[in-house]
């Protein structure tokens, strides 16, 4: 006798879908209030270590939380004023730096000529691509650089709610298990210390790699005297946070400018070697070892994620899609007709 057969019911396919396609319309729409929110938890997270520090000192915990965030804005206003003395003069060499593109495009093309590789005055025309017929991006670039720090001056608001969130930070979990109901605080209390495990250990652990990354090119670049190291090196720190390709446009502007600057392949392939060499180390031993068993997402969930936040709230969404990502999950995990989702995002620990 056959067994009989079993099928899958429409709700239980369909929910899943409906369930996120409502998530995502409701991150687009509450997108102006919920990525502050968002940005002020990362901050909160990333300076918490600190202000537990000071706790343990028996400061007040308020005295503690002002004394970090002070003392963050302080760190930031600096560098980000040194960084705009550095994109100044940036902006302003930029047509040498334009040309001398052009200059080593034209010697290539002329190369490839005479060794008749390819016809003679067949190749690009490339006099037309000089700077002089883009005056506008110098101007351009310049108010996106003015825009940029007064939103950075701008954002008070973060600041205070990111104030208030340490401040309140003792207290949150057991409000948020209250107000969830006293029938399933057993199970709010889970999901919560889960999802806080989570994104605490990938934010510090993000943050802290970012910073080293970002000293350790920048002192590199300076090393082998590589013009606005300054610049090229917290750039590719940040990119280091997008998997895959951000690795891999952070060396470009660092190794151009060494070609430019120095008109020899051999600077260029220091650079090369010294990037490399730090990636390696990064990506293969120092990030897998220290994330080891604290995010249970797979490489495609991760990838998959960078794309879809980035799709919805820009270059933020790419700063917090694994964190956001990892909270989902996790409250996927915990209710049963999300599971699914939960599965699919998974590692290797879900086979």
């Amino acid at each position: 006798m056959s067994e009989p057969k079993t099928y899958l019911t429409l709700q239980s396919v369909a929910l899943p879908f409906l369930a996120l396609a409502a998530f995502t319309a409701f991150c687009y729409f509450a997108s102006p209030i919920l990525i502050p929110i968002f940005v002020s938890i990362s901050l909160a997270y990333m300076l918490s270590p600190f202000i537990f520090v000071l706790d343990r000192l028996k400061i007040p915990h308020f005295i503690s939380v002002l004394v970090v965030l002070l003392a963050a804005v302080i760190i930031i206003i600096f560098l980000s004023y040194l960084l705009f003395g550095q994109a100044s003069r940036l902006v302003q060499e930029l047509p040498t730096y334009w040309d001398g593109i052009l200059l080593y495009l034209t010697q290539f093309q002329q190369t490839l000529a005479d060794k008749g590789l390819i016809p003679p005055g067949q190749g690009t025309e490339l006099e037309s691509l000089k700077f002089e017929n883009f005056s506008w991006i110098p101007n351009f670039l310049a108010r996106g650089l003015g825009s940029l720090f007064s939103f950075i001056f701008g954002s008070i608001f973060v600041f205070f709610l990111t104030l208030f969130i340490l401040n309140d930070y003792p207290h949150i979990k057991a409000k948020l298990i209250k107000a969830f109901g006293s029938s399933s605080e057993e199970l709010s209390g889970k999901i919560l210390t889960e999802i806080n495990y989570q994104i605490r250990s990938y934010v510090v652990v993000k943050f802290s790699v970012t910073i080293a990354l970002s000293i350790i090119y920048t002192v590199g670049f300076l090393l082998l005297g590589i013009k606005y190291a300054y610049i090229w090196g917290p750039l590719a720190g940040l990119l280091n946070l997008i998997p895959y390709i951000g690795p891999f446009f952070g060396l470009i502007p660092p190794l151009i400018v060494a070609g430019i600057q120095f008109k020899s392949f051999l600077p260029m392939l220091w650079v090369l070697i010294f990037y490399e060499a730090v990636q390696i180390l990064e990506g293969n031993f120092v990030t897998p070892k220290l994330l080891e068993n604290k995010i249970n997402l797979s490489s495609l969930a991760i990838l998959v994620s960078f794309m879809f936040w980035a799709w919805l709230w820009g270059a933020i969404g790419i700063i917090l899609a694994v964190p956001i990502t990892a909270a989902v999950k996790v409250a996927c995990d915990h209710v049963d007709s999300l599971k699914p989702i939960g599965i699919i995002l998974g590692g290797k620990k879900e086979i």
